[in-house]
């Protein structure tokens, strides 16, 4: 075993490549509203319909995550069988080649291949799932601390990177600057990132276990009755997945609804999003070594997922910006808390030996929702932005009362 100095390093060189990676994922991430509903920065002809905007919106939106729904599971269960860096590594440089041919998507205006190429990166995104298996790996570190940087630093590359990604597409700063920009550097940014991870990062141990077929790696359900055989696994899995969904309807259409309200440019939007990543922060990096030192952790994540609900709600009923702006923030410190806590317990309550997959699992449960979501979002947008963040509300409540039921009781 690594001694703990060593396992401080290793762990350091894991939160520079999540950092890096995020940096690149979040730098376009508020460019999507603006391609579709913003007429000024639009791929879409200007004779096409708002129904058929906020549709193709939802659409561009859910292929992300319904390719982390199907790649985090297998990219967690290879990196239990063959080590975790040669899959990290592969995964980083094809997440590269599909940011080049997202850029070239926007740039040529064809809305196929941009939603492919979203698919595709998020097919590959399985970084996430794979960083907090190494943290778990790392015995000598308290998961209360790795889990929680690396969710702290994760919300640091969201806070910077949309800022880079606006600063990328405002021709005001150079004018040969467009909405593709951003994509190029990514894709640059992630192979940089590859070849870090190949030449810094340790090579794990495989698995003990005997090694799974690719039928057996992709057969979703049998995974899930697996893992479900855990009773205490479970009630935490889908728990984390209802309180997840709520979070992501949030991410994803907090955005939209600020658009749709008063017709925000992508560096508008960048404020906002600088003040919520401030807040998840906060409520990754210190609150939850904070709260796990002096109490019970069970009540916290109950305490977060109502204020998360009560504080969306008031989002959408204020509907001022100034006051918004710290209900962005605190809705960051209630998130980071309840996510990093329960993905603590989710560790805890799963052996070592299939870290990877459960961290997958975790993943694909919620980005499969999230691609759901998406759709269903964008047909709720024709009637309200206001509807989806009622709903996000709603679906925090229902994790709460879910986790009380369900949970374990401590």
């Amino acid at each position: 075993m690594e001694s703990k100095k060593a396992q401080k390093r290793q762990f350091f060189v894991v939160l520079m490549i999540v950092f890096l990676g995020f940096l690149g994922i979040s730098m376009p991430y508020l460019i999507f509203p603006a391609l579709f509903l913003n007429p000024v920065y639009s791929i879409l002809s200007p004779e096409t319909s708002s129904l058929t905007r906020s549709l193709l919106l939802g659409v561009t939106l859910a292929a992300y995550p319904l390719g982390q729904f199907i790649g985090s599971p297998i990219l967690g269960a290879l990196s239990d069988d063959y080590g975790r860096k040669g899959i990290m590594f592969t995964s980083l440089l094809v997440t590269s080649l599909a940011s080049l041919f997202s850029g070239f998507a926007i740039r040529f205006e064809h809305l196929s291949l941009l939603i492919f190429s979203r698919f595709i990166a998020g097919l590959m995104e399985g970084n996430i799932a794979i960083a907090r298996a190494i943290a778990a790996d790392l015995k000598g570190l308290p998961k209360h601390q790795t889990f929680g940087k690396i969710n702290a630093t994760t919300a640091t590359a969201y806070l910077i990177g949309p800022l880079i990604g606006g600063l990328l597409t405002d021709r005001a700063v150079f004018k040969e600057l467009t909405v593709a920009t951003p994509f190029y550097v990514v894709a640059v940014l992630f192979f940089c990132i590859a070849i870090l991870s190949s030449l810094v990062l340790h090579k794990s141990l495989p698995s003990k276990k005997k090694e799974r077929t690719f039928k057996e790696r992709v057969h979703f359900p049998r995974r899930m009755k697996g893992l479900f055989a855990n009773p205490q696994l479970k009630s935490l899995i889908l728990t984390s997945t209802f309180f997840t969904l709520a979070v992501d309807i949030f991410y994803e259409f907090g955005p939209v609804f600020l658009t749709v309200q008063w017709m925000y440019a992508p560096s508008q939007l960048i404020f906002y999003s600088a003040i919520l990543c401030l807040g998840l922060m906060a409520g990754n990096g210190w609150l939850p070594t904070f709260v796990s030192q002096r109490t019970v952790q069970r009540w916290p994540i109950f305490g977060a997922m109502f204020a998360f609900a009560l504080l969306v709600a008031g989002i959408v009923g204020i509907a001022i910006p100034s006051a918004i702006i710290l209900l962005f923030f605190l809705s960051g410190l209630v998130i980071g808390l309840a996510v990093t806590l329960l993905t603590v317990k989710i560790s805890d309550a799963a052996s070592d030996r299939i870290q990877g997959e459960v961290m997958g699992v975790q993943v694909s449960l919620r980005v499969l929702g999230d691609a759901i979501i998406c759709l269903f979002g964008g047909v709720l947008l024709i009637l309200s932005s206001q509807l989806i963040l009622l709903f996000a509300s709603l679906l925090s409540l229902f994790a709460l009362v879910y986790y009380f039921l369900k949970g374990p009781s401590q």
